[in-house]
């Protein structure tokens, strides 16, 4: 029968208290140069395991790095932090020990250590901003626009783009755009074309396209259209109708708006108008 590996009281107390500042990487080659023996990692856990040692630390709590810092220097960063950033901190410490540490280094210390600087950076009481008495949130610097110049992505007059709501065209004009003031403006393009060649639309009316495509803004392929006559297109998916059959599609809609009915798609009986569609063409 194999001996099971006995530890010293010696060497336990250094495990134990060695296990409080290190990882079993960092402990095991420590308590090999300690105690001038060979014990691999496993061996070392299994002897903290055995003898129910344990860290101190909370799961997932990081492990400082000891051997980075004296004891003279912990007590410096713990009681010089109060009241400093870290750029602060990290200055006077160097200059005080005639090290060079990193901001990062000081950061990722005081971080593991929960020491704080006591800044909250709220304003206090009596506390005067920096920027009192300055008119703006701040002065002209070098990236600030100049008088009279231009956004690279700003787009001239007349750029079009698709509407990704519903489709249309859209072309940018010279118009105030009603809800932010601005002197121009995206529209829809075929009321756009529509009003520059017949007038504003009248009201309860809508422009809408003799072949179905909403693409098509030419002046010859618009139409203007009730809100009754167009529920009856809808109704009778005049989009989706063959070219030939749209003439006569349209003829029989403009009647029914007229004559107040509207025929359901998959009924033999028509009832009166109630109500606009809400698939509308604008």
């Amino acid at each position: 029968m194999k001996r099971r590996n006995r530890y010293t009281v010696e060497q336990l107390a250094f495990l134990r208290t060695g296990y409080a500042t290190m990882s079993i990487r960092q402990l095991t080659p420590a308590f090999n140069a300690k105690f001038d023996l060979e014990k691999t990692e496993t061996q070392i856990k299994a002897a903290l395991n055995n003898h129910r040692i344990t860290c101190g630390r909370k799961y997932g709590e990081r492990i400082y790095s000891a051997h980075l810092y004296t004891a003279e220097q912990v007590f410096f960063l713990r009681y010089n932090y109060m009241g400093r950033s870290v750029a602060e901190l990290t200055g006077v410490f160097n200059k005080w020990f005639g090290a060079d540490m990193t901001e990062r280094q000081i950061k990722t210390f005081v971080h593991n250590r929960g020491i704080t600087s006591g800044n909250t950076g709220r304003f206090v009481k009596g506390q005067k901003s920096w920027n009192k008495g300055v008119k703006g949130y701040m002065g002209p610097n070098r990236t600030s626009f100049k008088k009279g110049s231009v956004p690279k992505n700003r787009k001239p007059l007349g750029t079009e783009r698709i509407c990704s709501k519903d489709g249309f065209v859209l072309i940018k004009i010279a118009e105030t755009n009603p809800y932010t003031g601005f002197p121009t403006r995206y529209k829809h393009k075929h009321v756009h074309v529509w009003e520059k060649n017949n007038g504003p639309v009248p009201k309860g009316h809508v422009v809408s396209f003799i072949d179905g495509d909403k693409l098509n803004c030419n002046p010859e392929n618009l139409m203007l259209l009730n809100r009754k006559e167009l529920l009856c297109l809808n109704l009778l998916n005049y989009q989706a109708t063959p070219a030939e059959l749209k003439p006569s599609v349209l003829a029989l809609a403009k009647l029914e708006a007229k004559a107040g009915i509207r025929t359901h798609p998959g009924r033999g009986r028509k009832r009166k108008t109630k109500g606009a569609c809400h698939h509308e063409a604008i």
